[in-house]
């Protein structure tokens, strides 16, 4: 930061800090800094309102300058030890001549913050100079901090940051949790997100989180941290004190769904008809006889048989009474000879011979509606099969 940059803030800034919990660990692994200020007559001022008083970039980013150094300045103060602390830094700053990895390193020497405990946070919808704040993002990540994209999802995503920037930490729109706690779509999407973080390479932090129906949907996504209302509101100081943010962690927690158990239960009334399928096809009957019975359940769609190499043999045997037109994917409907070895569930089949597996949701390509597909490898004849069996998901 260029020390010749002199801030012009309001009469008074202070920090707010909100808790960052790991589900996993159980416990408060950081505080993101919050600001808040008042005027010269003690009125409190938003973040909002404090940047729009600022007439000029430079005063925004002198502004910026100030907020830093007062968050830095609190958290070393009152921080407990090995929390990182999350700073929200404009794009402006941190491309501008008044900042840099080496005016950064001086202002954390001069606050007393050790760089491995510095998060800065990049709102994810708001990168004009791609390639600069890459190379900022680097000399960051080189001297020991830690950057994390802020609101991933929003308006302006773009999943090729996830790789170009290479963050540490990537924190998902609050407006995804809050979807997923009240839709089922959302619900489904959003363990995709976080699946799709991970395979970048950054942990998945969940912000946002206001109710235990939200915290329960988080804490099912495999999400690193979550932070929101309902754990802590922001407060004054960082503090390690704070056992009602763990009690609501852990109230959440234990009444959290788990989604592959809620599945399995719900599978369980179908697994007597699958079972005999696949006893009947190894004794050599074919498929239509074979799974009759299971394709008389309305939950079922459709049967199919492939080979150990992957290929489907013959036609798909389908329900007579399918739910709603079968036409959405026409073209592909007809899967005969089509090659499934790409697939998960027919993977994890051939893995572990006569147990069954269960796929998470996806469209049907033959009904277009949302179904799971049951997986069970079998031998007949010393040859090595696998049957699925695809079920409407939607139902019920």
């Amino acid at each position: 930061m260029n020390a010749a940059v002199t801030p012009a803030p309001p009469a008074c800034l202070s920090s707010a800090f909100q808790p960052i919990v790991s589900p996993a660990h159980r416990r408060l692994v950081g505080f993101e800094a919050l600001l808040r200020g008042r005027d010269q007559h003690g009125a409190p001022l938003s973040p909002a309102a404090l940047f729009a008083a600022a007439p000029t970039p430079q005063a925004r980013r002198a502004l910026d300058l100030a907020a830093c150094r007062q968050h830095l300045s609190a958290f070393a103060r009152a921080s407990p030890a090995g929390c990182w602390l999350f700073l929200n830094l404009s794009t402006d700053l941190l491309l501008s001549p008044d900042c840099g990895v080496c005016g950064l390193a001086a202002l954390l020497d001069a606050c007393g913050v050790p760089p491995e405990r510095l998060v800065i946070e990049i709102l994810e919808g708001r990168i004009a100079d791609f390639a600069a704040l890459s190379r900022a993002v680097a000399g960051f990540q080189a001297l020991g901090c830690r950057v994390a994209i802020d609101d991933f999802g929003a308006d302006a995503s773009n999943v090729e940051r996830l790789w170009r920037l290479e963050p540490d930490i990537v924190k998902l729109d609050r407006r995804i949790v809050r979807a997923a706690g009240v839709d089922a779509a959302a619900r489904r999407v959003l363990p995709a997100l976080v699946s799709l973080v991970h395979e970048a390479g950054s942990l998945a932090l969940i912000e946002g989180v206001e109710t235990l129906a939200e915290a329960r949907v988080a804490l099912d996504t495999a999400a690193d941290l979550v932070q929101g209302f309902y754990f802590a509101h922001p407060g004054p100081r960082a503090e390690t004190a704070r056992p009602d943010v763990l009690a609501r962690l852990s109230r959440a927690w234990d009444s959290a769904p788990r989604d592959e158990a809620a599945q399995r239960a719900r599978l369980a009334p179908l697994l007597p008809a699958f079972h005999a399928a696949v006893r009947r096809l190894a004794g050599g009957a074919p498929l239509p006889a074979a799974c009759a019975a299971l394709l008389a359940d309305p939950a079922v769609d459709r049967c199919y048989l492939i080979d150990a190499a992957g290929v489907q043999q013959g036609a798909s045997v389908v329900r007579h009474d399918p739910p709603g037109p079968r036409a959405r994917f026409n073209p592909l409907e007809e899967a005969a000879g089509a090659d499934w070895s790409r697939k998960p569930y027919y993977r994890r089949a051939l893995a572990a011979p006569g147990q069954w597996q269960m796929s998470r949701p996806y469209p049907s390509v033959g009904t277009g509606r949302l179904c799971v597909t049951l997986s069970l490898a079998f031998e007949t004849d010393e040859r090595q099969y696998v049957f699925c069996c695809d079920l409407d998901w939607e139902q019920g």
